[in-house]
């Protein structure tokens, strides 16, 4: 059965006479005709009584027509309703970001851009593992954007020929655990302390490379223990004031705990971890609404304000 079968039928019942209906569909009587006769030979039982004039509708017929138009509506409505999803997709910027970087610096970078930009529907996406599962989502356009601190060039995930990037942002990672009851740090990492330190952060590749390359860098002759991993700088937050172990947080994140004492330094500023924010494009990929917003980037560059500490 063909949905036009039940449209030619729909409008054989509207006029009652077979050529008016076959000029209203635009096809031949004779072809009209057959597709009539085709819907009949699958409801297997005749639908029109051709022996009146107009045409008549048998007993079938009328128990049929009503099916008929709620088919047509059904599909009708279906298919408006996916071609307006589509048409709302196709103007959505889809960024794609780490969860710590969706909480406290999206939200606030789409407003400062607001007066500059057309786009007012946006999709958020965090699921993917690693970076380098990011940069494939960048690749097979299943985001338009990647939002991410940044990543080495030389590095495998990171294919020149492929991406480029921009500068949104700066910000300080402050390395943190909740004190001692004395208020002192529970781990001062300048000391060398020999004994293993719980982590609130992995040494794997689903770790922020600059956190990742700080603690393999700098504190390689240290042992860090993994005790809680995630990509929500809330919930690593959380388990810092709890005492669960030593993380490096966004110092706008913790700037009220650091205040009250509920989590001190682990290091000097000196140790902070300054790093850049960018934003990841696929080159083979040039949409209109990604080529406007890409523009808007590239003359925002060096006057959006850093995150912290510029």
């Amino acid at each position: 059965m063909e949905l036009k079968w039940l449209e030619d039928f729909l409008t054989l019942c509207s006029t009652g006479n077979f050529r008016l209906a076959a000029e209203q569909r635009c096809v031949s009587q004779p072809a009209f005709s057959r597709r009539i006769q085709a819907l009949e030979a699958w409801v297997e039982a005749p639908l029109i009584d051709r022996t009146h004039q107009p045409s008549e509708l048998t007993e079938a017929g009328i128990l049929f027509q009503q099916v008929a138009q709620d088919i047509v509506d059904l599909a009708e409505n279906g298919k408006n309703s996916v071609q307006a999803q589509i048409a709302e997709d196709k103007e959505k910027m889809r960024f794609a970001t780490l969860g710590t970087l969706a909480q406290i610096f999206i939200p606030g970078w789409l407003k400062t851009l607001q007066p500059f930009i057309d786009a007012n529907q946006f999709s958020v996406r965090t699921e993917y593992g690693t970076i380098a599962d990011y940069f494939a989502a960048l690749a097979d356009n299943s985001v338009d954007l990647f939002i991410s601190y940044s990543v080495p060039e030389d590095s495998m995930q990171f294919d020149t020929a492929l991406f480029t990037s921009l500068k949104l942002a700066e910000e300080t990672l402050v390395p943190v655990a909740s004190p001692n009851d004395d208020g002192t740090a529970r781990w001062w990492l300048p000391d060398n302390p020999t004994s293993t330190i719980p982590s609130l952060h992995t040494l794997s590749d689903a770790s922020p490379w600059p956190i990742r390359n700080h603690m393999e860098g700098k504190y390689r002759n240290l042992t860090f223990k993994s005790v809680y991993d995630s990509s929500i700088a809330t919930t690593l937050l959380a388990m810092a004031v709890e005492g669960f172990g030593l993380a490096w947080l966004p110092r706008t994140l913790i700037t009220d705990e650091l205040a009250n004492g509920q989590l001190v330094r682990a290091a000097e500023k000196a140790d902070d971890i300054r790093v850049d924010i960018r934003i990841y494009r696929c080159l083979n990929y040039n949409e209109p609404r990604v080529e406007k917003f890409w523009k808007v980037l590239l003359q925002q560059e060096k006057t959006l304000p850093a995150l912290a500490g510029a």
